[in-house]
């Protein structure tokens, strides 16, 4: 089921799977992808007995973008008005790359409204000037030649090397439904994001990181660095995968994901 939500005015699209009235989990995506990256993931929960729903993030899937800087804050703010269209004072949030930078800037704004995290192939540190400089030249190109200029660089580099042929033409038929403006807005967004390294230790929820043994794009350090930063938090390392290990061993994760949705988020 799809629902339509507003925020400031503004649509945004929102995947719902699972029991209306459950306790709720809330994925966010990551970046050029949208809600439907966590098909099989959504439909485990679904299946567990959770209220599994997944928003897509302006300028991605089936929410029109911004056509301004997308902050993580801002994806926050539409994650809480998420919970408040499905009638959820608290939830756990699951988030992978882009997504997970806006969990973390959830866990700042909205502490009472969480109940436990999952973090997926993302980091807590900010860019540096390198990467910043980086991001805005995709923005540009983004906006000056089309998303595909973007999206065909990108795209390899969320799996790993050498992928399998049918995953990789998968995860660009996700990423062709990213536009030039939402994806000049997130790299933007991503760019001004805060450090949240030294806000780890006050976190008080039940913690999970998952990450890709092959990722081209998260160090395994920065993985292990985000992990040892979150008191009692589990690292769980997915054998041969890359950026994207819901996609490319959801056999594994989903597991992982139901199992400790279902004994945190009662909690």
């Amino acid at each position: 089921m799809h629902l339509a939500i507003l925020h400031d005015g503004r649509p945004a699209l929102l995947r719902v799977e699972g029991p209306a009235g459950a306790p709720v989990a809330l994925f966010l995506h990551p970046f050029p992808l949208h809600a439907d990256a966590w098909d099989e993931v959504l439909k485990a929960c679904g299946a567990s007995g959770l209220c599994a729903a997944a928003l897509d993030a302006p300028g991605f899937g089936g929410t029109p973008p911004l056509g301004s800087p997308l902050s993580m804050e801002l994806v926050a703010d539409l994650a809480a008005c998420a919970l408040d269209a499905l009638g959820a004072k608290r939830a756990a949030l699951v988030g992978c790359s882009m997504g997970g930078y806006a969990v973390m800037a959830f866990a700042k704004r909205y502490p009472e409204r969480l109940s436990a995290v999952a973090l997926i192939s993302t980091r807590a540190n900010a860019d540096n000037a390198a990467g910043r400089e980086n991001r805005e030249r995709q923005a540009r190109l983004a906006l000056e030649k089309g998303a595909h200029a973007v999206t065909a660089d990108f795209v390899p580099k969320l799996l790993a090397p050498d992928p399998d042929p049918l995953l990789l033409k998968h995860v660009e038929g996700l990423a062709a439904r990213a536009t030039a403006q939402g994806i000049s807005d997130a790299m933007r967004g991503m760019a001004q994001r805060r450090d949240r390294t030294a806000e780890l230790a006050q976190w008080k929820w039940p913690a999970l990181v998952i990450a890709g043994e092959k990722d081209q794009i998260v160090s395994r350090a920065e993985s292990a660095a985000l992990a040892a930063g979150i008191p009692g938090a589990r690292l769980h390392v997915v054998a041969g995968s890359g950026h994207l290990p819901m996609l490319e061993a959801p056999r594994e994760v989903a597991p992982l994901l139901v199992s400790h949705l279902q004994l945190r988020i009662h909690d």
